[in-house]
């Protein structure tokens, strides 16, 4: 006969299996009881492409892209940026009669960048922040021109110690190229790096002329929009519809999770955030230099 001591401690590891299966645990052959679940943490690279470049100021992950890999011709795009360095043909010039015409007809200033320095070294630039000036900048989308396709690369500081040398990269990049475009960047982003170059005691100098596209997009088509955010012109202008994408709001959360946790999955949609900004510059630049559409 079983005691009702061993009865007991049986149907103790009986309830203790069933509780474990609902709970979706798995159980320790040796001692029959729930193993707990855990998360082990992975760092981006073992889920997102990419390398680590070794500057002055240490490591820094790097993910690149090609504009082709996200199913996009860069051929139609490129001759855009051609045709905004070309001199109008004055045979082809409508001759305007009103002063209304004449303002009209004039030539955006920014395009003498164009005409001194071509397309072929201008660089993009967006970032990704965990707030005000106070908290560090954690990813930074940078896009060129190469040779027949555009090149979208994102520097990410895997923790907040490798902030210096994500700020050093940007720096030395900025120093390889004729003239910046971003997006509001005179406002924040180039502030925003400043300052945290400033907090780590490094340098951060910005010779190259900036491009800043908001000031371009106010003056062509406040009137006529909602507002000026990048997503609403991705709608209004471009007329693409973001998808997948997360609330400005929810990025600073999903940094510090990855920092305390290493959950790199977490990051993934603020990469494809950040992609998404990038690639929305990229593409509205030529349509700031074509003609007015008649309303």
């Amino acid at each position: 006969m079983i005691s009702s001591t061993l009865r007991q401690r049986i149907g103790e590891m009986l309830r203790g299996e069933a509780a474990a299966g609902r709970a979706g645990t798995t159980l320790d052959p040796a001692v029959r009881r729930p193993r707990e679940q855990r998360i082990v943490p992975t760092s981006i690279e073992d889920i997102l492409p990419g390398g680590m470049l070794i500057g002055r100021e240490g490591a820094v992950f790097v993910h690149e892209r090609l504009y082709t890999e996200l199913n996009e011709r860069p051929t139609p795009l490129l001759k855009k940026y051609e045709q905004i360095g070309r001199l109008p043909d004055p045979d082809e010039a409508p001759v305007p009669h009103t002063l209304p015409e004449a303002i009209e007809a004039l030539d955006p200033p920014e395009r003498g960048l164009f005409r001194k320095f071509g397309h072929r070294r201008m660089l993009f630039l967006d970032i990704e922040t965990c707030g005000l000036q106070s908290q560090p900048v954690f990813l930074v989308g940078l896009c060129h021109v190469g040779e027949r396709n555009l090149v979208l690369r994102q520097l990410f500081a895997r923790d907040y110690a490798e902030e210096r040398s994500l700020i050093a990269e940007v720096e030395r990049v900025l120093g390889e190229h004729d003239f910046l475009v971003t997006y509001n960047g005179k406002t924040f982003d180039l502030p925003f790096l400043r300052h945290r170059a400033v907090y780590h005691r490094l340098r951060f100098e910005t010779r190259i002329p900036h491009l800043d596209l908001l000031w371009m997009v106010r003056r062509r088509w406040k009137d006529r929009l909602p507002d000026c955010r990048l997503k609403t012109l991705e709608w209004r202008v471009l007329r693409r519809l973001r998808a997948g994408d997360i609330d400005g709001s929810e990025i600073p959360g999903a940094y510090h999770e990855y920092v305390k946790h290493g959950q790199p999955h977490r990051l993934l949609p603020v990469f494809h955030h950040n992609l998404l900004d990038v690639v929305a510059m990229v593409e509205l630049l030529p349509r700031l230099f074509e003609p007015e559409e008649e309303r």
